[in-house]
C-alpha cells in the first residue's frame, strides 16, 4: 500500500505535536527527605520545566513538633506548604494531617511561571503550636525554565 507524501508529512507533524504536548504536561517532583535521609532537598528534573506540575514529596518526619490526635484517631495538626514565584503572591497547599476537605488532592505545585520558585512548610496544631521547615528562614529555591 502506497501513501502520499502529504500523508507522511501529516502523520509526522501529528506525532511531533503529540510529543510536545506530552512533554509540556509531564509531572516533575520536589522531594524533601527525612532527617534520617540527611534532610536532602532536590528537584527532578532540575531545573523544573515550565508548564508541568511538580508533585511534592514531603517526609513528615521533617516537622514533628506540633502533633496530637483528637479522640485518638483524628489528627489535631496540619502541615501546610507555601510557594511563591519571583517574590509574587503566596499560594498554599495541604501536605499532611487534618484537612477540612475530604480526600484532599496530593500536594503539588503548577509550574505556570518561569523564574524563581520559593517553597516552605508550616506545621500547626489546634493547641496553638507552630513550627516551620523553611531552610532556616531562607526558604527552598528552585528554578523553573
Amino acid at each position: 500500500m502506497r501513501h502520499s507524501s502529504r500523508w507522511f508529512l501529516a502523520t509526522t507533524v501529528a506525532a511531533l505535536l503529540a510529543g510536545t504536548v506530552a512533554s509540556s504536561q509531564s509531572t516533575s517532583s520536589i522531594t524533601f527527605q527525612s532527617p534520617a535521609q540527611g534532610w536532602n532537598v532536590f528537584a527532578s528534573p532540575n531545573p523544573l520545566p515550565f508548564g508541568s506540575t511538580a508533585a511534592i514529596h514531603f517526609n513528615t518526619d521533617r516537622l514533628t513538633q506540633c502533633r496530637g490526635n483528637i479522640n485518638g484517631t483524628t489528627p489535631g495538626w496540619t502541615i501546610t506548604g507555601y510557594y511563591q514565584f519571583n517574590g509574587g503572591p503566596v499560594q498554599s497547599f495541604w501536605v499532611a494531617g487534618f484537612s477540612s476537605t475530604p480526600n484532599p488532592p496530593a500536594p503539588s505545585i503548577p509550574l505556570n511561571t518561569r523564574g524563581d520558585l520559593a517553597v516552605w512548610f508550616e506545621n500547626t496544631s489546634r493547641w496553638g503550636c507552630q513550627a516551620w521547615d523553611s531552610n532556616f528562614g531562607s526558604n527552598y529555591h528552585f528554578t523553573v525554565q
